[in-house]
């Protein structure tokens, strides 16, 4: 007699180690970084949560090495201590190579950092579970026997290699395409396959399955697998498809384990009689006696087995039959079990609130619930929390109360409320859909922030832990939000920065995943920014301060806004570099145009001198002739005309210089102003009354003539000079302020700001 060898687990994989419980892939929802070169990411189909489950995409081969690039495959990259068994790996390479009907063809398999990956043809993406949601009186029977047929198929090439699925459900079977009511179905996912069971040693713990669709002897905690559990697990998917519901009413993993372990399921609602005995023959109980694959295909030729006979729902003879429970009827149906009543509740939020508002109503759920107090598998604290639930429901339930009964009813069940799944993949459709403008969500963001009490007792459902937490971090940023938009609007009311329901469902996100949301804000604000016509001083500030996530939701709103500021930011300094531009092309210009016209100005400086001296000669010649005026008045004029006019025409010439073209004439010549002067009086004689004061002036001018001729003749060159030295003084500093100005607006336009002059406007 020997003693057999003691299992050892060597350390790498995971013996005396937590290392299966340990995630060391790089990331969970995106293409390993070591296949990126070669795989395009399309879509994420699954992303992995925990160590034990495969990242799945949907990605395009860049190398085309199966096809044509543009052709989707899917990638599965497994962690390294939950992958599926080699030989099941190497029988799937088997099956590639001459595809079996049915079943997922295996491409190809290699490592990425330290982790298995298999690359699979895509088959779409519905799934056999969702295209029974599109029939949920039952599938007719041909349509039946169809599903039957390719399952079989699929089930006995595996078979035939030695491979035990272990995990048939309808989330694994995937419809590639509709043909009416019947579907062309394909067998995928075979992390749990295992590799001839019956040559194990020891037997597995490594349980694996969903409760409604394992076969009893698969339950233990030892698990026992073969060929005939995926056979049972084809009859509950063909019950299910038939009755358009699953056969066993139950919910909670325990409470189903426990009825299939000692109960028969239920396919007496199947009224097509071969549909109904392929059930029976799938769902015995008893390994040995399941139909395998020889009676299977003799029922799809038409014959009829043997099914071995069904107990009367006890597991032993003289064990009590299970007691009936009465059924709930609810917006007719019939309810008896309570995670498909929990399950509609949540679902007809309007009904289930009529319906728990009526008085009668609420005293027949709670005598329907006083039937479980007497079943079996209930704890005292269960039964405890029943007790309280039914004395509640003599009054109208508040919303508390609501949630601790559908918690009760359903504990099992996923963490939705009013049908919207609350785990964080469903938070985030929930909250872009309020952000979106959604009615639904909208409702739903604004009662769980009136009401803490459903985050906080849904966080005792699966995919709801930490919603507690959640709701506490939630009202925290909520109240923050008021003092910081305080401090943000400096005493001016802002109506971007409300605190609206899409404000609220971003402070959600926040609060359920900060980490994940504040990089998603992050990323959102760059990208915006980036699409800038230049950047805004103070949305750069919101973005900075990634340490406060509430300024991130500011900037968010505020995006508007300060795309808005960068626009006008942007054409003012268009404006400006125009400006400057301009005034370096029209310095080059004037330079031009002062060389081109400098003989003409200088011209117009002697005409207007010319103009101005001429009168001289002929008054003092006047007054020496006619000999009215005094000899030495004469003589004195005489003396004064030369040098005057030499100033005259001097000053008028140095002005011209100094000043320059074009700005010279006609604004600021002497030329100019003798002919704006004669357009004057030539416009005011046009009229009756301009002819009058023509008339009268000119009477004036000839009477000053001859007292200018008789008593002072030397008054005219004097008077000239003074008054062309005076007007030419007053020319210079004009244009001197003038052109300072000017300079200094080039020198501010070339260092790209505007300037504002000393009156106060902007230059």
């Amino acid at each position: 007699m020997t003693t057999p060898p003691t299992p050892f687990v060597d350390f790498a994989d995971g013996g005396f180690t937590d290392a299966r419980r340990v995630e060391t892939r790089p990331v969970h929802a995106d293409v390993p970084p070591a296949l990126a070169d070669r795989f395009a990411l399309v879509a994420v189909l699954r992303e992995a949560q925990q160590p034990a489950e495969a990242v799945v995409l949907r990605v395009r081969d860049l190398t085309a090495r199966h096809g044509p690039a543009e052709i989707p495959l899917v990638l599965k990259w497994y962690h390294r201590l939950h992958a599926p068994d080699r030989d099941v790996t190497q029988e799937l390479r088997g099956l590639a190579e001459r595809p079996a009907a049915h079943v997922e063809r295996l491409l190809e398999t290699g490592d990425a950092h330290g982790h298995p990956w298999h690359l699979y043809w895509s088959h779409g993406e519905e799934t056999l579970e969702k295209y029974h949601e599109d029939h949920p009186d039952g599938l007719p029977a041909e349509a039946v026997r169809a599903v039957v047929r390719q399952l079989y198929d699929a089930v006995t090439a595996l078979h035939e290699r030695g491979v035990v699925h272990r995990d048939i459900t309808p989330d694994n079977i995937m419809v590639q395409t509709r043909r009416g009511d019947t579907a062309d179905l394909v067998l995928v996912d075979f992390g749990a396959a295992v590799h001839r069971p019956d040559e194990t040693l020891e037997s597995r713990t490594d349980w694996r399955g969903k409760p409604l669709y394992l076969a009893p002897e698969a339950g233990p905690l030892r698990q026992t697998v073969s060929e005939a559990g995926d056979w049972w697990s084809l009859g509950m998917i063909v019950a299910e498809l038939a009755l358009g519901r699953h056969p066993v009413e139950f919910r909670r993993d325990e409470e189903v384990l426990a009825e299939i372990a000692t109960h028969d399921p239920d396919v007496g609602g199947i009224t097509h009689r071969r549909t109904r005995l392929l059930c029976e023959g799938l769902l015995t109980r008893a390994p040995e006696h399941r139909w395998a694959a020889g009676q299977i295909r003799d029922w799809l030729d038409g014959k009829d087995p043997d099914v071995a006979p069904r107990t009367d729902g006890r597991l032993f003879p003289d064990a009590p039959a299970r007691p009936a429970i009465e059924p709930f009827p609810f917006m007719g149906q019939e309810f008896t079990g309570t995670d498909r009543l929990a399950l509609h509740l949540d679902q007809n939020p309007v009904a289930a609130a009529r319906m728990l508002a009526d008085q009668d109503d609420r005293a027949r759920l709670a005598g329907w619930l006083g039937q479980f107090e007497t079943a079996a598998g209930r704890s005292p604290e269960e039964l405890g929390r029943l007790r309280d639930l039914r004395a509640r429901l003599e009054q109208p339930p508040s919303v508390e109360v609501v949630v601790r009964l559908l918690n009760w009813l359903g504990p099992g069940l996923d963490v939705t409320w009013h049908g919207a799944a609350l785990d964080p993949p469903g938070l985030r459709r929930l909250c872009q859909g309020a952000r979106d403008g959604h009615a639904e969500a909208a409702s739903l963001i604004r009662q769980l922030a009136d009401h803490p009490e459903i985050l906080t007792h849904l966080a005792e459902r699966p995919g709801g832990h930490g919603l507690d937490e959640t709701d506490r971090a939630w009202r925290v940023l909520r109240d923050r939000w008021q003092y910081t938009v305080r401090e943000l609007e400096r005493g001016r009311r802002d109506r971007a920065l409300r605190r609206t329901v899409a404000v609220d469902a971003w402070l959600l996100q926040l609060a359920r995943e900060p980490e994940r949301t504040r990089g998603r804000l992050t990323d959102l604000l760059l990208r915006v920014r980036a699409e800038f016509p230049a950047r805004v001083p103070w949305f750069d500030a919101l973005l900075n301060a990634q340490d406060d996530d509430i300024r991130l939701v500011a900037a968010v709103l505020l995006t508007g806004r300060a795309r808005q500021e960068a626009e006008q930011l942007r054409s003012r300094r268009d404006t400006e570099e125009y400006e400057r531009l301009l005034a370096a092309d029209q310095d080059g210009v004037l330079a031009l145009l002062r060389r081109l016209d400098r003989l003409p100005t200088l011209g117009w400086a002697l005409l207007g001198a010319t103009v101005v001296t001429a009168p001289w000669t002929f008054v003092i010649g006047l007054a020496d002739v006619l000999g009215r005026a005094d000899e030495g008045a004469v003589v004195t004029a005489w003396l004064e005309a030369l040098p005057a006019a030499a100033f005259v025409f001097v000053v008028e010439l140095w002005t011209a210089v100094y000043i320059g073209p074009p700005f010279y004439h006609p604004d600021r010549s002497l030329a100019g102003l003798l002919i704006r002067s004669a357009e004057r009086p030539g416009r005011l004689a046009q009229t009756r009354a301009g002819r009058w004061a023509g008339a009268a002036l000119l009477v004036l001018a000839v009477f000053l003539g001859f007292y200018a001729i008789a008593v002072a003749p030397w008054l005219w060159p004097l008077a000239s000079a003074v008054a062309v030295a005076a007007w030419s003084v007053r020319r210079g500093w004009a244009w001197r302020r003038l052109r300072r100005g000017r300079r200094a607006r080039r020198v501010a336009n070339r260092r790209g700001r505007p300037r504002t002059d000393t009156t106060g406007e902007q230059a």
